[in-house]
């Protein structure tokens, strides 16, 4: 079972934090350890140095004719702190020490262990006769540590010759107190770097919880829109100071959703105009069938009627249905990005002489007398461009055809060719009834009319204008229109030169 992501995150986080933690509280251990071991060593040379202080002064005191060993004063007093002093002689004979009374009044101390060694340590003792001197000629000195009924103690031996023999001097002191420091230290950062890590673990949860909320919101969005289909559902978007990712991931879910509910739109409003396209020339075909089937005593010529309707019917269906699939290979073209991502591999078209060939197949049709406008040619300027002649000719064919249908039979249609700044610029301009502007944004839509009445009395599909555009966004280009009411429209196909063709 997966883990939520806001728990995830803060895991990771807490996990982070804890390895961090962790690594300064052993830092600050090591640290206080080895400070406090370093202060214990230092306390416990002091006092042996103490002890050959006193031991020099009371040497300098002495007379000549002094009997050795005696009793050296004031050792007891100089074991305070619960430090344990030993002198002995070199065979390891107890001169001086420390007792237990002084050291009762300070708790658990080396005191309490009972009897006390002598000496501490005997191997140390040792060690330090057999070596008295060390390289640059001063006594020999070492720590060591010893476990006594249960304590560490720590042990401190040097070496002194003040009165003509050698003295080993020992200081000792118990560990416990500095464990227990070291305990209660460890025992903090333990506690602290666990409230730590409790704190963190909440205040990320609550973080990440209410960062990801929007997050939340979007998905629940989706679910919803994915059972009703309702692509109009947007996410709310709560008005902030600052716009952080979690809203620019909203924002442009909601333009995403927008665009969705557009496409959407477009393919029922589509499907139900083909379905209504196609509906005609099925229900007529299947009339004339049917009037076939029903009276087979028809005259000859009446058949003859009915299937001539039904195979233009037919045909007429026919064409719809081309229409259609080359739209869906239009769009399919552009989405995979063919034939635009290898231009270089498309034939170059001489634009101005596939312009001259479709002006010579319409000349014809404005003649006086057929109820066409005229045809006319403007300047133009030779230009190639990289693409399929056959498709670009099905463009013009569309315009030309399209300009035709809504100009009367004294207007004009003209046709021209410029170059401006390496595109090449086809117009078609005619002066007929012209397009309203509340149509113009819809004009290139599917199956769209802006006279729907005459345009079916004249055999249109409402797709001419839809293929022409989705061949010329195919090469990169775009069809501009400018049209004026009871003045007639200007078609420009904007295409891209070939570099052949700049200069």
């Amino acid at each position: 079972m997966s883990l939520p992501l806001p728990l995830r995150l803060t895991l990771f986080y807490v996990l982070l934090l804890g390895l961090t933690l962790a690594g300064f509280g052993y830092l600050v251990y090591h640290q206080a350890e080895q400070r406090a071991y370093h202060d214990l060593d230092a306390l416990l040379s002091n006092r042996a140095a103490s002890v050959v202080l006193g031991k020099d002064l009371l040497a300098s005191a002495l007379p000549a004719n002094s009997v050795l060993p005696i009793r050296l004063p004031g050792v007891n007093a100089l074991g305070g702190d619960g430090v344990a002093i030993e002198v002995l002689n070199a065979k390891l004979t107890l001169l001086a020490t420390t007792n237990a009374s002084s050291e009762a009044s300070g708790g658990t101390t080396i005191a309490d262990i009972s009897p006390s060694p002598v000496p501490w340590d005997i191997q140390a003792a040792r060690w330090v006769l057999a070596h008295p001197l060390n390289s640059d000629g001063k006594p020999n000195s070492m720590y060591s540590t010893l476990t006594y009924e249960g304590q560490q103690v720590r042990i401190y031996t040097t070496i002194n010759d003040t009165f003509g023999s050698f003295q080993v001097i020992q200081t000792a002191r118990s560990e416990q107190s500095l464990q227990q420091s070291l305990d209660q230290l460890r025992q903090t950062l333990l506690a602290g770097g666990l409230l730590m890590l409790i704190l963190a673990l909440v205040g990320g949860l609550s973080l990440t919880w209410g960062a990801l909320a929007p997050v939340r919101r979007l998905t629940q969005t989706a679910r919803e829109i994915s059972a009703s289909q309702d692509f109009s559902r947007r996410v709310s978007l709560k008005k902030r100071a600052r716009r952080d990712q979690i809203t620019e991931l909203a924002a442009t879910f909601n333009s995403m959703l927008a665009a969705l509910d557009s496409a959407y739109r477009q393919q029922k409003r589509f499907i139900a105009d083909a379905s209504h396209e196609l509906r005609a020339p099925i229900t007529s075909i299947r009339c004339n069938l049917d009037l076939l089937a029903r009276a087979p005593d028809l005259p000859a010529e009446e058949v003859d009627a009915a299937l001539v309707d039904a195979r233009n019917e037919a045909d007429r269906m026919g064409r719809l249905v081309n229409d259609l699939l080359t739209l869906a290979r239009g769009d399919e073209t552009r989405t995979v990005g063919q034939p635009s991502e290898n231009e270089e591999h498309l034939p170059a078209v001489d634009l101005d002489s596939l312009l001259l060939e479709v002006f010579r197949q319409y000349k014809g049709a404005g003649q006086d007398g057929n109820g066409l406008p005229r045809l006319t040619l403007q300047h133009i300027t030779p230009a190639r461009v990289h693409a399929q002649e056959d498709q670009l000719k099905q463009v013009l064919v569309a315009l030309l055809d399209n300009a035709f249908k809504y100009t009367p039979a004294e207007g004009t249609v003209t046709l021209a060719l410029s170059v401006e700044e390496r595109q090449a610029i086809m117009t078609i301009s005619d002066t007929g009834i012209g397009i309203p502007s509340e149509d113009l944004p819809h004009i290139f839509e599917r199956f769209y009319r802006a006279d729907r009445a005459r345009s079916r009395e004249q055999g249109g599909s409402g797709l001419g204008l839809a293929i022409a555009q989705s061949i010329v966004q195919t090469y990169h280009g775009r069809i501009e229109v400018q049209s004026t009411p009871g003045q007639g429209s200007t078609f420009a196909v904007i295409l891209p030169c070939a570099p052949a063709t700049i200069n």
